[in-house]
């Protein structure tokens, strides 16, 4: 069984080789609407990937593959790149992207990150960095420089998945974030459970406290939307709302939402 999981990963491994030689994935985004649930207020990209063997091989499948092996930076380029391109015709529209604990380690990231901006043209200021909180715990010293320089060129920085490790209050002003995103399991509880709501109540005037905007991830029935509402949540994602989009599905929902906020035109005389 090891080593048909071993073959397994070897041939995951020398596809993906081949995939980014070629720029071979798939970049498609997920809608975050504001607490109202109709308006767009960005979007978050997700990397999909089908190999010409294997078929449609999920991230959670490839990616620790393509951080064990040194190729997620190149990975990771290519999304960014990819979706800075794509979303600089959804302005005034969010980019969000994750960046997994293997790029931040790279002590030349915020250097990439800042020539893909130069090359794609796309405004730092709606450029979001994702990332959870299991590096900041493991690498906070390396973790708060890497922070820091992304923020200095203009960047903000979004604690993923929040609520499911150690993140502390002191934790939250140790490091300089401008969004909490709270994890999908919590927000799955919250629906049933008073205590979880309670936790997501707290997490909500933390981040107040601190300045942050607060989102809900993994929103899946509208009593999770409107609990989440509620308690005070900014930002709205999940299944409930879409699941993801291309690029030009997106561009179809900015245009429909730019046309609706359009002031009537007046009639001519």
């Amino acid at each position: 069984v090891l080593d048909a999981d071993q073959a397994a990963k070897h041939q995951i491994e020398s596809e993906l080789r081949i995939a980014i030689a070629a720029g071979d994935f798939d970049v498609v985004y997920q809608p975050l609407l504001a607490a109202d649930r109709v308006t767009l207020t960005g979007v978050e990209a997700l990397i999909r990937w089908v190999s010409p063997t294997l078929g449609a091989i999920p991230p959670e499948r490839f990616v620790p593959i393509a951080e064990e092996t040194g190729l997620i930076d190149r990975i990771g380029l290519f999304v960014l790149d990819r979706a800075c391109r794509d979303a600089a015709a959804w302005a005034p529209l969010r980019l969000a992207v994750n960046v997994s604990a293997a790029q931040l380690r790279n002590p030349e990231f915020p250097e990439q990150l800042g020539a893909v901006l130069r090359t794609t043209g796309f405004s730092p200021g709606r450029l979001e960095i994702e990332i959870t909180e299991t590096y900041l715990v493991r690498e906070a010293e390396t973790a708060r420089e890497v922070l820091n320089a992304i923020r200095a060129l203009g960047v903000t920085v979004s604690l993923d998945d929040f609520g499911t490790g150690f993140a502390s209050i002191g934790f939250l002003r140790q490091f300089t974030f401008d969004k909490l995103k709270i994890d999908r399991s919590l927000v799955a509880d919250a629906e049933h459970s008073a205590s979880a709501r309670a936790m997501v109540q707290a997490s909500v005037a933390v981040a107040r406290a601190l300045d942050m905007s607060v989102t809900a991830e993994g929103v899946e029935t509208l009593a999770q939307a409107d609990v989440m509402r509620v308690i005070g949540c900014d930002e709205l994602q999940g299944w409930l709302f879409a699941s993801a989009e291309s690029a030009s599905q997106i561009t179809a929902r900015a245009i429909r939402q730019a046309a609706d906020r359009a002031p009537p035109r007046r009639a001519a005389h």
